[in-house]
């Protein structure tokens, strides 16, 4: 395989400018990005990567691990614009990416990650000097004319959709007032009667109930979607205290992907559009039909590892050998008065391969979340603070036993009852 492909990072479009949340980032892997190109082109060696943005942001530290660790050259850009109406990264990259088309002739496929309309311009040149564009960005915010200049685009999970389908969001502006009003403007056409004492199988009774009246009362509205949004809020109105998460789905939309199973209805995602409710007859043309779901068990890894993930506070743990390697250092060498950042690069070098960056990560960000560092100062985001191992956490018995506690809160908040069999194969006794 040659080395032919050069991979641009806008990371600024990737956090949707420069009002991202500390979440935001910890849930940003450009590893995952890498992987998810990889699986759905053809690739060979890559040759240059390059992610630009301002990495004096103290926000962006604990991304420094994994681009060292990936081998990404951070190209550093000032000026990231606080109105989100000018982006500093697109122009350095279009420099960059038409320097190299001349430079380094070897390189023939150039690798966009970003959704911003104006790379259509880039492609369009990079095109004409025979060179091979793949766009990469969130479907949510992917510029229509970007990815139909493009000679293959990879769609990637938007954090933010997901996070929002998790809560089963409230719909947008646009979407109350299209679908929403004229499902409901009648409100004696609502005859769905809610539920006095939900559970998961009456539930799932009562929300067919729902999509059936859909299909009975506003049939067009099918055939043109309803928002996901939309349809929580009916959810919510059928199946009193309604979350998804409660049912065994961190999401609403893999719970209704359940909810259509043998039905008529369908969650389908139209091109360059948010997955909404579709009748399966009348679909738009290129329209991505998302498979049914089985219904699942809430006390499971898998629904239990998707509670702790979503939401403040963030507990993702780590595979346990790597887990019990991060603890263990830390437990050796406890930090004081550190940065987050550089406890991540320290802790992944003095690993030396024990554990990589990207788990390093999340098991500090879980220590953070239970509450073992002292950090100050408070009243500031955790890029802006530094971390001091409690006192009372520096052996492993009370490490795991605050993580566990913790997590067994969060748990407990969205789902009633935990089992302590599933919590000890999320968090287990590393003794």
């Amino acid at each position: 395989m040659a080395f032919n492909t050069a991979i641009f990072y806008d990371v600024e479009n990737l956090l949707k400018g420069y009002s991202f949340s500390q979440q935001m980032v910890a849930n940003l892997s450009l590893r995952e990005i890498v992987k998810q190109i990889k699986e759905k082109t053809q690739l060979d060696q890559i040759a240059v990567q390059r992610a630009y943005a301002n990495w004096s942001d103290p926000r962006l530290a604990i991304m420094r691990g994994e681009i060292n660790e990936l081998g990404i050259e951070p190209i550093q850009v000032f000026g990231f614009s606080r109105d989100q109406k000018k982006n500093a990264a697109d122009i350095q990259l279009a420099i960059d990416a038409v320097d190299l088309a001349h430079v380094r002739p070897a390189l023939e496929v150039f690798v966009i990650v970003s959704g911003d309309g104006g790379f259509a311009c880039l492609a369009k040149q990079l095109h004409e000097y025979g060179k091979v564009v793949i766009g990469c960005a969130y479907q949510s915010a992917t510029s229509k004319v970007f990815e139909a200049v493009c000679d293959d685009f990879v769609r990637i999970p938007d954090p933010d959709e997901e996070e929002a389908q998790a809560r089963g969001g409230r719909p947008s502006a646009e979407a109350s007032g299209l679908v929403s009003t004229a499902v409901r403007n009648d409100q004696q056409t609502w005859s769905v009667k809610p539920l006095t004492a939900p559970d998961p199988h009456s539930a799932l009774a009562k929300a067919r109930e729902v999509i059936r009246w859909y299909a009975g009362r506003r049939p067009s509205l099918l055939q043109s979607g309803i928002p996901l949004s939309v349809v929580g809020e009916d959810m919510r109105r059928a199946i009193p205290g309604f979350q998804s998460i409660r049912l065994g789905f961190p999401k609403l939309i893999e719970y209704m992907q359940c909810v259509c199973k043998g039905t008529s209805m369908c969650v389908a995602r139209p091109p360059g559009s948010q997955p909404a409710l579709f009748c399966r007859d009348f679909l738009p043309t290129g329209t991505e039909v998302l498979p049914d779901e089985e219904v699942r068990d809430v006390h499971s890894v898998e629904v239990y590892r998707s509670v702790l993930a979503t939401g403040m506070p963030i507990f993702r743990f780590p595979e346990a050998s790597e887990f019990q390697a991060v603890l263990n250092w830390v437990l050796q060498h406890p930090p004081e008065g550190v940065d987050l950042g550089s406890m991540i690069e320290g802790t992944a070098a003095g690993l030396n391969g024990l554990a990589s960056t990207e788990a390093v990560k999340l098991a500090l960000l879980s220590l953070a979340s239970a509450g073992a560092f002292v950090r100050e100062p408070e009243g500031v985001s955790i890029s802006e603070q530094r971390l001091t191992l409690k006192a009372d956490m520096r052996n492993l018995a009370a490490l795991l036993a605050r993580l566990r506690e913790a997590a067994r809160g969060k748990l407990q908040a969205s789902l009633g009852q935990v089992r302590d069999d599933i919590l000890v194969e999320i968090v287990p006794n590393l003794a």
